[in-house]
């Protein structure tokens, strides 16, 4: 007999609010370094919480946590967004955030955080999901590959 795995995936509720934050916190620093428009706001602490908050209220958005035991390991966001009319397929799920911190890598915790919501917009009734992910970043797009995600469109952006 296996032992119990010490990773529980699962949906976020309202007590994992302060994890989510503290967690998310360290993702956004880290894309600072590829981005500076990913620099926190002085207020980003309140602002996200609330953020989070509201998603768990949706029935368009889930929040997955990871939890080890006294710890969280990662978090990942999913949400299904609505294309205008003029398509045919509207409906796409959209991979908004994922971050295992870093002492839980390489054990698959973010993969199974990512089936998880792939399995609810799949209940859901979607058949595309779609994400962005830092291009330079080569870590994070070869998880993506491994996971079938393929480039379909290129993402620029210009500072003004």
């Amino acid at each position: 007999m296996a032992p119990p795995d010490p990773v529980q995936v699962r949906f976020a509720t309202a007590r994992d609010v302060p994890y989510i934050v503290e967690a998310w916190g360290e993702l956004a620093r880290f894309h600072e370094q590829f981005n500076p428009g990913f620099a926190l706001s002085p207020r980003w602490r309140r602002a996200y919480t609330e953020y989070v908050e509201e998603l768990l209220g949706r029935d368009d958005a889930r929040v997955v946590v990871a939890w080890v035991p006294d710890a969280l390991a990662g978090l990942a966001i999913g949400r299904i967004t609505l294309l205008p009319a003029f398509f045919r397929h509207r409906r796409r799920g959209y991979v908004q955030d994922v971050y295992t911190r870093p002492p839980y890598r390489r054990r698959g915790i973010a993969r199974r955080m990512v089936e998880r919501l792939e399995a609810w917009l799949r209940s859901e009734g979607v058949r595309r999901v779609e994400l962005t992910v830092a291009s330079r970043n080569p870590e994070a797009v070869a998880f993506w590959v491994r996971l079938g995600y393929r480039p379909y469109m290129e993402y620029l952006s210009k500072e003004l």
